[in-house]
Parts: structure tokens; C-alpha cells; sequence
């Protein structure tokens, strides 16, 4: 069932390369439109925005009994905090995550911690204590390529690169979690509302 929540609109920042002009700096407005939960949350959902960020970024922070996530996009990844409201250890299941993107393919991810090299290996599932918590984050691991030519030997594809083209698009982040043996699929969607050229 999907829930809505009250409307968050932020600013991301992202950074994108035209054909032949070099970089240019541009503003995406995403709005985070919906959050799923299966099965639903007992009571009702909270999310709210906070102010934009000194890097040009907009945090998203969605809450219910058990968890408190907050959001924070790059360009190239969902970068979250998830805090355990509960009394039991919370599970995340990262083989069974996903990102759905903007023409609904359903993609791996891998997180923190996850050697680029090692990308299509099992990942061992995280553990949460009792109000505890857990920064890290999430990108579809499709979009890392090996580059001899990079410093780093690796480039991460964009998630979104089409501009003005990906407006009114949708992108989704589902996270399965468990708590005290009890297992939920949360399900964030987000919404690309706006692109703006940035010149100087």
C-alpha cells in the first residue's frame, strides 16, 4: 500500500558533461513523492525535508515507529543515514535491495565497504544494534566501470544525465530490512521535477 507523505522538495546537486562543451553545472529539483511499506507501518508515516544543504544538497528524512532514514543524493549515489528506533537488532538484506530507475529497471546495488573489484559478489547482510545507527550509501552497481585512465581506475556513471529529458521522471530505492525477526520492504520514490542550467 502505498502511503502518501507530506511533499518534500529539495535540490540536488549534480554535475554532468554536454557533447562537445566540456562540463557544465546543473540543479535538478527531485521531490521524494511516496514511501511503501510491506506490510504497512502500524501507525502513520512522518517524512519531511530539512533545509538545503552547504553543498548544494537537500536531506530527506522519512520516520515510522521502527526506523528514521535520512536521505542526502549525490550525483552518482544515495548517500543515508538509518537510525534503529526499536529495541531489537534491524537487518539490511543488500542482496535483495535495489534501485528501480527512471525506465523501471529493477538494479543491483552495492554499498559502502564493497570493493569496486567485487561488485557482483554476495554481500553479507548489515546489522543494526537497539538504537543504534548506520551511515552509508547506495549506487546501482551497473553504473561502475573499470578505467584504467582514472585516477581512482574506476568511473561511476550518472544516475541521471538527460536533463531537461528527465523531468517527470521516477527513480525508487528499496531497502529490505528486519526487526526482532520481523521482515518489511521499504520502498522510497523519488520524483525529478525540474532541471536548471547553472552558467557563470
Amino acid at each position: 500500500m502505498i502511503k502518501r507523505v507530506y511533499i518534500a522538495l529539495g535540490v540536488c546537486f549534480l554535475l554532468f558533461i554536454t557533447g562537445c562543451g566540456g562540463p557544465r553545472i546543473g540543479i535538478y529539483t527531485i521531490r521524494l513523492q511516496d514511501v511503501e511499506t510491506t506490510p504497512a507501518a502500524p501507525t502513520r508515516d512522518m517524512m519531511f525535508s530539512t533545509a538545503g544543504q552547504s553543498d548544494g544538497t537537500t536531506q530527506y528524512i522519512y520516520e515510522d515507529p521502527s526506523v528514521r532514514i535520512t536521505w542526502k543524493l549525490t550525483n552518482t549515489r544515495f548517500g543515508f543515514l538509518l537510525e534503529n528506533l526499536a529495541a531489537d537488532t534491524l537487518t539490511i538484506d543488500w542482496e535483495h535491495a535495489s534501485y528501480i530507475n527512471q525506465v523501471q529497471d529493477t538494479l543491483r546495488v552495492i554499498h559502502d565497504g564493497v570493493d569496486f573489484s567485487e561488485k557482483d559478489s554476495v554481500q553479507q547482510v548489515t546489522a543494526i544494534p537497539p538504537y543504534g545507527s548506520l551511515e552509508d550509501f547506495l549506487l546501482p552497481a551497473s553504473n561502475i566501470f573499470y578505467d584504467p585512465d582514472n585516477f581512482t581506475l574506476w568511473r561511476i556513471n550518472y544516475l541521471f544525465y538527460h536533463r531537461k529529458g528527465n523531468i517527470g521522471q521516477n527513480v525508487s530505492v528499496e531497502l529490505p530490512m528486519t526487526i526482532g525477526g520481523s521482515a518489511s520492504r521499504y520502498r522510497f520514490r523519488f520524483m525529478i521535477e525540474d532541471w536548471k542550467d547553472v552558467t557563470f
